[in-house]
């Protein structure tokens, strides 16, 4: 989920720098989650344990790497707030190997102690390859049930329910998230076109099936029907199963809205300089 936009003073909290010793893959670009299952994780996790991973197919549309990001060291990255869901046991940080293990870092933002943000993981890992497999929601982004009052001064006294606080999107409020958006934005387009560049940089091997998936795992699923993760050799476009990305429902509401808010304050600001250059013509005439 991404920081509150009420307790950050400006929006350059919203981003930090990677650590030296340590690159950065994501996989899910702004406003996008990415969805999966156990067993999907475990086939991912097989996946980039091959050492010739970016030369699959998976790099396809449709794939689990096409929307790949590639963050070197002293790059900016967004510094998404981290979460897990208390439902899945699975979800954590693990070394990628053989037999992947499960780091003892917890992610859980109720209590101080286990609240990491990128920032925080990165310093606490401290070298090698991380691969950021989470979600990417939107700036504006408030828990569930939580209620966003988009016009007004001032912010909402009631509580939406006994944990989110109700909150209210101010012009600061909005002229920050605007400002913090567009960044994110223009960081995934960058660091999107530095991943093509660090793959065609390589000396390629072709990639062939035998390589990354073992036949008991071909789907990363129990049932093996339907494919369970991105694209293959010879695929061709499935419904949505496995491993996916999408823009949730909630976000696309409020991208919604949002573009429509920040399609009237470009207008509000080209109409105050057209007024003060018929004012300024009106001077001079007089």
């Amino acid at each position: 989920m991404s920081h509150n936009l009420l307790r950050v003073s400006s929006y350059e909290e919203y981003f930090t720098l990677v650590p030296k010793n340590i690159e950065v893959f994501t996989f899910a670009p702004t406003n996008y989650c990415v969805y999966s299952n156990e067993d999907s994780e475990k086939m991912i996790m097989h996946f980039l344990s091959n050492p010739y991973w970016m030369f699959s197919p998976e790099l396809r549309k449709g794939g689990m790497f096409e929307h790949m990001q590639y963050y070197p060291p002293n790059s900016i990255i967004t510094n998404i707030m981290l979460d897990g869901d208390d439902t899945s046991s699975h979800f954590g940080a693990y070394t990628l190997g053989k037999t992947p293990q499960k780091l003892p870092i917890v992610f859980n933002t109720s209590k101080k102690e286990t609240t990491y943000d990128v920032e925080r993981l990165l310093n606490t890992i401290k070298s090698g390859r991380v691969f950021l497999f989470v979600c990417s929601p939107h700036t504006i982004a408030p828990h569930t049930n939580s209620v966003l009052k988009w016009r007004g001064r001032n912010q909402p006294k009631r509580k939406a329910t006994k944990k989110y606080e109700s909150f209210a999107i101010t012009h600061e409020i909005l002229e920050k998230a605007i400002a913090i958006q567009e960044q994110r934005l223009d960081i995934d387009e960058e660091a999107r076109r530095r991943f093509v560049d660090y793959i065609n940089s390589l000396c390629h091997r072709r990639f062939t099936r035998s390589m990354s998936f073992p036949l008991e795992k071909r789907n990363g699923s129990s049932d093996h029907i339907p494919s369970q993760i991105g694209l293959g050799l010879g695929e061709t476009k499935r419904k949505e199963s496995g491993i996916y990305f999408k823009v949730d429902k909630q976000d696309q509401e409020t991208n919604n809205i949002y573009e429509k808010r920040y399609k009237e304050i470009i207008e509000e600001k080209i109409e105050t300089v057209l007024w003060k250059i018929r004012m300024s013509a009106t001077t001079k005439k007089s």
